[in-house]
């Protein structure tokens, strides 16, 4: 990811708000330049080929510049001497020459170097680079990936941008109404202390805070921010708000992220099913019947300190809603965990689908259950969802 010193962002006074940098189609012709450079220096040094990019980039917008080579070594994959031989063997060279103090033979320094590593490169910084192979200066570029293109390249630094704004976001919100188990996974992943309000019907509130805005702002939490951008901007219907200050004293800004942004990260997406049950369940049932429509991960439930998102939420035409869990083919631990978790979970209008045997195993649950074999029928839900509504 980039540091604070190479985000670049547009400030506006008025309206109290802040936008990240974002590249435009006519800086596609400097950074294929960069791409090329990166392409055709196998084995060169790392700063020998971030100074060639340099060089390439001219005409980029210099604030830019750093921020673009940031991204491209992080593509990129380099070799180096790990563990303590390297600096073991550097140490060696510099006992041996200390002996002979003060060191005039040039021919000498040679033998030093050679008697260590086996070779004495003729030129003073091919001789330097050998002994400080370890350090990121001199490590050699290995390869760089070859279906890396100039459009991956400018969504890396749009979202690098975004996500380097974060690391001075006190607070976080996003509102959502899809996708809500793929951001409770993924914040859980960022390490961020999360609590989550109904906005609306159909829409959470998902608020990140906690020891950056209580006591003090930390680099490392603003970094786990970050990290939770990349799996959000995979998801559906959301909204992001944060607020962001840049120095300390200084008033926060408002800065917003909605899918219209266009961010796209190699996260992998979330899938939209977890299982064959569910997308059977959903391919059967339609957008709509009977007056009931179905929405997918649509409900966020509390289940004592955990937290729970259902497979599908059914909706009435008249307003009853009705929350549906699916408890499938899993292992007897893993079963035994979910009949506890949902044991604890406190919502009238909860419809858990199990299989028969399960469902027997483990005892009543205190919500409605609907027995299966196999799969779901359509004609065994949908006297349970009617169940539900009032007379």
């Amino acid at each position: 990811m980039l540091t604070k010193r190479q985000r670049v962002y547009h400030w506006n006074r008025r309206s109290s708000s802040i936008s990240s940098d974002r590249l435009a189609d006519e800086d596609r012709p400097h950074l294929l330049r960069g791409l090329k450079v990166y392409r055709s220096r196998t084995g060169e040094r790392l700063g020998r080929v971030r100074d060639a990019a340099r060089a390439a980039l001219d005409g980029l917008r210099p604030d830019r510049i750093e921020a673009v080579i940031q991204i491209l070594d992080d593509a990129a994959a380099y070799d180096w001497p790990r563990g303590r031989r390297q600096p073991e063997r550097r140490v060696k060279v510099f006992e041996s020459a200390a002996a002979s103090h003060p060191l005039l033979d040039q021919g000498a320094a040679d033998a030093f170097v050679a008697d260590v590593f086996g070779e004495s490169p003729p030129r003073l910084d091919d001789r330097v680079a050998l002994l400080y192979a370890d350090y990121p200066e001199f490590h050699r570029l290995r390869s760089f990936p070859a279906g890396y293109t100039v459009s991956d390249l400018r969504a890396d630094y749009d979202l690098g941008q975004a996500q380097a704004l974060l690391y001075s976001a006190l607070r976080v919100t996003v509102e959502a109404g899809a996708d809500l188990g793929h951001i409770v996974r993924y914040s859980r992943l960022a390490r961020l202390l999360c609590r989550i309000e109904r906005a609306t019907a159909g829409v959470y509130r998902f608020v990140f805070d906690g020891p950056n805005s209580v006591l003090r702002h930390t680099h490392a939490y603003g970094v786990d921010f970050a990290r939770f951008l990349a799996a959000l901007v995979q998801a559906r219907d959301w909204r992001l708000t944060a607020e962001i200050v840049l120095r300390k004293g200084w008033h926060p800004l408002s800065f917003t992220l909605t899918p219209a942004d266009g961010l796209r990260s190699r996260v992998a997406a979330p899938a939209l099913f977890d299982t064959t049950l569910e997308s059977s369940l959903a391919d059967k049932f339609g957008p709509e019947r009977d007056g009931w429509r179905l929405r997918r991960e649509g409900a966020v439930l509390e289940a004592g300190d955990a937290l729970l998102v259902p497979d599908f939420v059914f909706t009435h035409a008249d307003g009853t809603e009705v929350i549906f869990e699916i408890v499938g083919y899993w292992t007897p631990e893993y079963l035994a965990e979910k009949f506890k978790k949902l044991g604890r979970v406190r919502a009238p209008n909860l419809l858990v689908a199990a299989r028969e045997a399960s469902a027997l195993e483990h005892g009543p649950l205190p919500h409605a259950v609907l027995p299966f074999k196999t799969r779901i029928l359509i004609r065994d839900l949908l006297p349970r969802l009617e169940a539900f509504r009032r007379p």
